[in-house]
């Protein structure tokens, strides 16, 4: 007889092992010793495809752990509708481990009231493509994939539709930092412990909404040290409560709560496969094509180079003809005492004046934060606004830097004046212009540099620790009524 009926299951494929979970309220876990992020034989998928045979397990969902696929979301000052895949993978590729492949990130355009909101998703492709090789060999139908971090904020949006932070954790001291919106995800992060530093992320957040997260649940086993400046209202909350709560076994993790309480929501699901048997899954889905936008940059570039050069043979002119005018006999008097073999002496024409010209406003630029400073991309980015700047994207860069750097591309060679005239006493940087051509931005900006230092502000970072996280056990009900959002953080 076989230890599971015919019921929802769940395939969790986690660094060292692949967990299974069965709707059931007893008998209902097994962890096989397999690593599905790495390509196997069909030999060595074999004791988990007899367990799967023995059981007559022949459909399930997948689980995908948020440090294979990230969510991140970006910002653009002015309403969009349409953005091309490359610039979206220039936005995120400094937030992420992994080389981004062309295909491998999802994305959608959420419009406010002055501002965009782009929210991607990204896919690490080796290990997306051994587990699409490895579910073929296993010959199952998958019913749906999600991330870990989807399938929390399906349950959680049951008991709080607005937004939210959520800390979940993977193992003794890793976590990883959720924020959502109802039951959409907006920013993954993963974190180590016990002391979680995470005001960097909530001041990035910050720009996300028109009422900043202020609700942040943490689990109630795990002793957690909070550090943030800001005002968070923490809740701990119970997996084994809530799941009990919702008829379920005691001890299903939420994600795979999330999973066995699904009805399929198109909003939910990052990838659906067909229900049929196939050994054909698309894994990511691509994101429908878009037309590019004209880039009116090169066209400008030409001009300005073009009345330059005019302007430089104009002065030459002028200044020849003046002379002349100023001294009439002198050229004569010349022309009548030379002698056939006199040898005339040759003048040397004054250096033409390079003119510092203002760039177009519309140009796109990427501040980024490569200090322990939280905040100062932004404070760079409100710079950049009040000069007239309409496309400035923030994020902070693993790579640390001991000095403020400004990258621009060659057809802005021209403004480098401009610039250093505007950020000087503010921002003073090392410029270079050897920005690649395909780069999505036309400029990136690194800071390297505690900018308190130039009048520009500071930010400090406090320890705050969560009230009664030991002893308070909160039931989704609870967690309905003390959820609360204030505007200001």
């Amino acid at each position: 007889m076989p230890l599971f009926s015919k019921s929802k299951v769940v395939l969790w494929p986690k660094a060292k092992a692949v967990e299974i979970y069965i709707d059931k309220k007893d008998s209902n876990n097994l962890s096989v010793d397999i690593n599905l992020w790495e390509d196997h034989t069909e030999k060595e998928l074999e004791p988990l495809l007899f367990f799967l045979k023995q059981n007559k397990i022949d459909a399930c969902s997948i689980l995908i752990p948020d440090d294979v696929v990230l969510t991140k979301s970006f910002i653009y000052d002015t309403k969009i509708t349409e953005i091309d895949q490359k610039e979206v993978i220039g936005l995120a590729e400094s937030f992420v481990h992994f080389k981004i492949e062309p295909g491998t990130i999802e994305y959608s355009l959420t419009q406010e009231t002055d501002k965009t909101i782009i929210r991607a998703q990204i896919f690490e492709k080796k290990k997306i493509d051994a587990l699409k090789s490895n579910l073929a060999k296993l010959n199952i139908s998958i019913t749906s994939i999600r991330s870990v971090s989807t399938s929390i904020a399906q349950v959680l949006s049951g008991v709080n539709t607005g937004e939210f932070f959520l800390i979940y954790p993977l193992n003794e001291h890793e976590y990883t930092l959720i924020l959502s919106k109802n039951n959409l995800v907006y920013l993954t992060a993963n974190v180590k412990g016990p002391s979680l530093d995470i005001q960097k992320i909530i001041n990035y957040s910050n720009l996300y909404f028109s009422t900043p997260a202020k609700k942040l649940y943490v689990p109630e086993s795990k002793e957690i040290e909070i550090l943030t400046t800001s005002k968070l209202e923490q809740t701990p909350y119970s997996e084994s409560q809530i799941s009990q709560s919702r008829g379920k076994a005691a001890n299903l993790p939420l994600p795979v709560l999330g999973e066995l309480s699904s009805s399929n929501q198109a909003n939910a699901v990052i990838i659906e496969a067909p229900v049929e048997k196939s050994t054909d899954i698309s894994l990511p889905l691509s994101p429908k094509p878009m037309e590019h936008k004209k880039n009116i940059l090169p066209i400008v570039a030409v001009f300005i180079f073009t009345a330059a050069l005019a302007s430089v043979i104009i002065w030459f002119v002028l200044n020849k003809n003046n002379a002349e005018i100023q001294n009439p006999s002198s050229q004569n008097q010349t022309a009548e005492n030379a002698a056939p073999t006199d040898i005339p002496t040759p003048t040397v024409a004054p250096a033409p004046t390079v003119a510092v010209v203002e760039p177009s406003k519309t140009i796109k630029i990427q501040v980024l934060n490569a200090t322990d400073i939280n905040g100062q991309a932004a404070t760079i980015k409100a710079k950049f606004t009040q000069l007239g700047f309409k496309s400035v994207a923030v994020g902070n860069t693993k790579e640390k830097a001991t000095e403020n750097t400004i990258q621009m591309k060659s057809k802005l060679a021209t403004s480098q004046g401009y610039f250093e005239t505007n950020l000087a006493s503010d921002f003073p940087s090392t410029y270079t212009t050897d920005l690649k051509d395909s780069s999505s931005f036309d400029m990136v900006v690194t800071i390297g540099t505690d900018l308190s230092q130039s009048g520009l502000g500071s930010a400090t970072t406090t320890t705050v620790t969560p009230a009664a996280a030991k002893s308070a056990t909160v039931t989704p009900k609870a967690a309905t009524k003390s959820a609360t959002t204030t505007p200001g953080l």
